[in-house]
């Protein structure tokens, strides 16, 4: 997987994130449920607004998506946290392999599986990599090109920055309730410019987005979830026998 490959899924992620969350606040209606927080009562737009605050209130979190463009889907499991940790999975287009990724602050950990090594390696150099790596992490940092945009996608402010922001000139309407997971939610539709998606909001306890499906008229679509919020993110760095530094392998 390419750096601009990676750096164009997370971009079309956060762009849909962005359409998705939320425009205004509204006036509440009804009373809760006791077993509720209250926001399946409420407008589109108070719902809207309930679960952008929560979310860009979120300290870590864990997300599940799937991101397709053009050159075709790419999968996502991490969890992040507000102090720069990351721990989880990127699986690039097609039956390439996985890269798993270890983020702590600016030190980045990346291991990726043979498979993709052999999709990212043209032929015969592709084992002498495998042999050269064997099996280990490759560790730089933030600021290295090969791993720059791996870690963007662990960034949660970047996230939380999108969370914030309102977009203008977008319809929502309320849906039912639902579950994701398990958990109860409400939905809410969304329609702008051309692009159109759901997304589903807890009605439990504190009102975070719990899953994002959307989609853009230039092909693009995001399936997402997001759980564990608040939760310890477990990114622990390989031992230095497990890694090697990317400057030894230039």
């Amino acid at each position: 997987m390419s750096a601009s490959r990676a750096a164009a899924a997370r971009r079309a992620a956060a762009g849909t994130v962005c359409l998705l969350l939320f425009s205004g606040a509204g006036a509440a209606a009804g009373a809760a449920r006791a077993d509720d927080n209250g926001i399946a009562d409420k407008s589109a737009q108070a719902i809207a607004e309930a679960a952008r605050e929560a979310m860009s209130g979120a300290t870590s979190m864990r997300m599940v998506a799937k991101v397709t463009d053009p050159s075709g889907t790419t999968a996502l499991d991490l969890r992040f946290d507000e102090r720069g940790d990351c721990a989880g999975t990127v699986t690039p287009p097609g039956t390439s392999g996985t890269a798993e990724i270890i983020k702590r602050g600016k030190d980045v950990w990346m291991k990726l599986d043979d498979s993709l090594l052999r999709a990212q390696v043209p032929g015969a150099a592709a084992e002498d990599a495998i042999a050269l790596i064997n099996g280990r992490y490759l560790h730089g940092t933030t600021g290295s090109l090969l791993l720059r945009d791996f870690a963007e996608f662990c960034d949660l402010d970047s996230f939380r920055k999108e969370f914030s922001s309102k977009p203008v000139n977008e319809r929502l309407t309320k849906g039912s309730r639902t579950t994701v997971d398990g958990r109860p939610a409400i939905t809410v539709t969304s329609v702008r410019d051309g692009e159109t998606g759901t997304y589903q909001v807890s009605t439990e306890d504190t009102p975070y987005l719990l899953r994002i499906q959307g989609s853009a008229e230039s092909g693009e679509r995001v399936d997402a979830s997001f759980s564990a919020f608040d939760e310890p993110v477990q990114a622990t760095p390989p031992a230095p026998a497990d890694s090697v530094d990317l400057s030894q392998l230039q």
